[in-house]
This record gives structure tokens, sequence and C-alpha cells, in this order.
């Protein structure tokens, strides 16, 4: 039975295929010269033909030897080239890259993130899916991207939650609106003006239905609309008036609006980075993270 050719084989057949001395060879490989004689006789074995032949003067190739000695330097160089790509991928210079974040998140401060990573890392591979917050919360869960970045989910054993800051909620309307003047607004304003909503599916507008619950206003929508863009352009035309996170504000789109602050109480949505409990980030992963966060930071600067 046939021995397997190792790497330590390849070097050995190498070295005194190009030295054409044992001697010589030996010390490149920093080994004596008994030990290298029993690596080319292993690599025989596992080719199973002589590959030199050899007396007390002159060391000379095989017509084997001569037919595998290409073969062998061609296997070692496809070995340091794979490990070479290998260490890329470990050193985080190649690799995929899979993010999950709010559309709010996509068309506000990832795209300047994304970019410098993409500066920094031109040979990774980015892929960003935009879902609504539970979807995120199970593909993160589910291990189908690196990580997510979203709303605070409810405590679970699978997903680590971390903060990155506060989406304050603000009331937009149009610029000829009686609110458009406004310093700030409280949330009782909805009882006197037509409300335009969101689809009740969203976290946006599960959170207002929750604030209108806590301060007992019965608010029923005038309105209830599917997209964002849609909702920015009712109430650019004045038929009502809606309460969005402001991190949203950039998915409504060239309209023109009015933003006031909400008060009485404020209401936030928290926002941070998702990653599966239990689960070491790649570098990858760690080298966006570590750039978000410093750009996090700058913003709050």
């Amino acid at each position: 039975m046939r021995s397997r050719l190792t790497l330590n084989h390849l070097e050995a057949v190498i070295a005194v295929a190009e030295l054409l001395s044992f001697q010589k060879a030996a010390l490149r490989l920093h080994m004596s010269q008994p030990a290298l004689s029993r690596c080319i006789q292993g690599a025989e074995d596992a080719v199973g033909a002589k590959l030199f032949d050899r007396d007390t003067r002159n060391v000379s190739l095989t017509p084997a030897g001569v037919s595998f000695f290409p073969i062998a330097r061609r296997l070692l160089l496809d070995f340091e080239s794979s490990l070479q790509e290998v260490a890329q991928y470990l050193d985080g210079n190649r690799g995929t890259l899979s993010i999950a974040a709010l559309p709010s998140v996509g068309a506000s401060f990832l795209p300047d993130v994304l970019c410098e990573f993409v500066r920094l890392w031109p040979e990774v591979n980015v892929s960003v899916d935009a879902p609504h917050s539970q979807i995120i919360t199970q593909l993160v869960a589910n291990s189908q991207v690196d990580f997510g970045i979203t709303m605070r989910p409810p405590k679970s054993e699978k997903v680590q939650y971390e903060h990155l800051f506060d989406d304050e909620f603000v009331l937009i309307c149009g610029p000829n609106h009686p609110l458009a003047n406004a310093s700030s607004c409280k949330w009782k304003v909805f009882e006197k003006y037509p409300y335009i909503a969101l689809s009740p599916t969203t976290s946006m507008s599960l959170l207002t239905q929750q604030i209108f619950k806590q301060l007992h206003l019965d608010i029923q929508p005038a309105y209830q609309m599917a997209g964002i863009p849609l909702t920015g352009k009712l109430v650019a035309a004045g038929l009502g008036i809606t309460a969005l996170p402001r991190l949203v504000l950039p998915q409504l789109g060239i309209v023109d609006i009015r933003v006031i602050p909400l008060r009485s109480p404020s209401l936030i949505r928290p926002l941070g980075i998702l990653t599966r409990e239990g689960r070491t980030p790649s570098v990858l992963a760690n080298n966006f993270l570590q750039l978000l966060r410093s750009a996090m930071q700058s913003d709050k600067r």
C-alpha cells in the first residue's frame, strides 16, 4: 500500500532536483542527510517510482524523476498560493460579508460606511439586504447574515444586541399646514388633523399605535400607505400629518415638508447591531463594525 505524498516530500524532491546534492538540499531544508534520505524514500514510495539515481559523487534524476519534478513544483506553488489566499481571508482582505439592515439605515448612514469599507478592503464582496426588523432578527438568528442593523428586538437567547443610537420620532407636515411653523408639537395634534399611517405591520406604525394607546388617544388613520415615498407625497400635498423616525426622512424623496419635534412624551426607536449569540464574528465583520462604530461616534460629536 502506497504512503501519502506530503508537503515535506515535495519540498525534499524539489530541493534535491534543483541542487543535485543531498548535502546541499539538507542544508537548505535545515535537516540531516539521513532524514532527507528517508523523506525522498517516502516520496518515491508515494509516487511508486524511483526518482533519483545516486552514487558517492553524483545525484541525477531518473526518467520518472524528470517527469515528476515539474509536477512537484506546480503542486508546491499551488499549495503556497492557496495558503496565501487563506491568509487573505483570515486577515479580512478577501471574502464575502453579508449584512441585513433596515431600509432607513440603508438610506442614511450605511452607504458612507460601506464606501469607506470598500475603499479599505476592495477585494471583499459585500451584500446588503434591507428587510423589516423581524426578518433581520431571523436572518441573524439563523446565521444567514454576518450581522444586522435594526431595532432592539425582544430578549432572545439566539441574538445579541449592541446599542448604537436612539432614532427620534418627529411630526411631518406640508409647508402650508397650520403646524408648519410650530417649534414642537404634542401627540394630541393627531386628534385634530388627518393622520396618514403606514402599513400596520411596520415597526414604525406599531410604535406610534403604542404611544396613542399610552396617551389614550383614539386616532383613526385618514389614509394608510404601504410605501414611505407615497406617504411623503401625501403629506407634502397637505392631505394630513404623520409621525416618522428622523432616520426615515431621506426615504420620503425630494418633497417639500416641515419636520417638527414631537414632545410629551418623546418617542424613540433604539437602533443597534444584532449578532448571533455564541458566534465569533469574522474579521470582515469586525472591520466593518469598527468603521460603523467610529462613524456613529463622529456623528454624536
